[in-house]
């Protein structure tokens, strides 16, 4: 794909969906507030497309006073700079990855620490129980309230250009693209790979031009974002989980009256359970597209990589860096780690 391809698509999802949505007046003239929801995600994307549907039913049971514009597809910059809008109120909503999140609310990471859990039902439990209310009161902090619900964004897989992945040794010296969080790039140091911080929209130029030659994203990221054009092989490493959080800018949300406030964080909160049960589903048939499109599979045993970063003594340096009180609602549900 080339920059100008890119630009496009990104572009043009932007300026479709917010077409899409339409707006309901509210009585007299526009809306009285017009609040803008970013992501990183394009629109067939289960949580585009269920925020998109939240947003026609708050329009609809707010009658017209409050209409959301959804743009996905980071139309409104990298997560980094969405981030930094949410926090200066120049973006009312954002739906944002864990892992990324984290580089501002360094508990958020807990939700995405490798190997930690059985299954994506169990690190819900977490996100959704007390770990997931103490990262409300961080956000809190800095600006930002944080929605009740988790957007389960799929589970992270590695995408390979050359060879897959069947063993630790097989990450050493690998060019492998991770996302600008804080918990990434230390996984794969561990396993010995070249890990390098690219924002999505960069990556698939990256592959293309042999910046990094792999991925880890979860398999519906490599379908939505055509990612089998640039790599070969799936290696099943299920090394974490993404979980995209909601949050609103507290000042703009705070200019809602509370009627509205209501309204949104029930019609959210349903997008966000309808938006895990859809990515479930798509998880459980995407495999199947992508070997058509020539992608090779492979399961590798995962507890040599568990291994890996229990031995380098991750666990315990992440519990220090990120937050020990968080670490222990985290190990609540997971058991010990460190």
């Amino acid at each position: 794909m080339t920059r100008s391809r890119k630009w496009l698509l990104t572009a043009g999802a932007g300026a479709g969906v917010a077409a899409s949505i339409g707006i309901l007046r509210y009585p007299g003239s526009a809306a009285q507030f017009t609040y803008k929801l970013g992501n990183d995600q394009p629109a067939a994307h289960p949580m585009t497309a269920e925020s998109i549907k939240a947003a026609a039913r708050v329009r609809e049971a707010t009658g017209g006073q409050l209409d959301i514009r959804v743009f996905p597809n980071s139309a409104l910059g990298t997560d980094n700079d969405m981030l930094s809008e949410a926090r200066a109120g120049a973006l009312e909503f954002l739906q944002i990855g864990n892992n990324i999140l984290a580089s501002a609310i360094p508990s958020a990471a807990l939700e995405g620490i490798p190997f930690a859990f059985s299954s994506y039902k169990e690190m819900l439990s977490a996100a959704n129980g007390e770990l997931g209310s103490y990262i409300a009161a961080q956000a809190q902090k800095i600006g930002l309230r944080k929605f009740d619900g988790s957007w389960y964004g799929g589970t992270f897989q590695t995408e390979t250009r050359d060879h897959p992945v069947e063993a630790p040794a097989d990450f050493k010296g690998l060019k492998i693209r991770v996302p600008p969080g804080p918990l990434d790039v230390g996984i794969f140091k561990a396993f010995g790979a070249s890990p390098t911080v690219i924002p999505i929209t960069e990556v698939y130029v990256s592959l293309q031009t042999h910046l990094v030659d792999a991925i880890e994203v979860p398999l519906a990221t490599v379908e939505n974002f055509k990612y089998y054009e640039q790599t070969k092989y799936v290696s099943m490493t299920n090394h974490n989980y993404i979980n995209y959080l909601m949050v609103a800018n507290t000042a703009a949300w705070q200019r809602l009256p509370k009627k509205l406030q209501d309204i949104v964080d029930a019609e959210f909160n349903r997008a966000a359970v309808a938006a895990t049960n859809a990515m479930v589903g798509v998880e459980s048939s995407v495999g199947g597209k992508l070997r058509a499109q020539g992608m090779v599979f492979n399961s590798p045993s995962l507890e040599p990589f568990r291994a890996v970063i229990r031995d380098s003594g991750l666990y315990a340096q992440w519990r220090t860096r990120f937050d020990p009180v968080g670490w222990k609602m985290l190990e609540k549900t997971t058991g010990k780690l460190a």
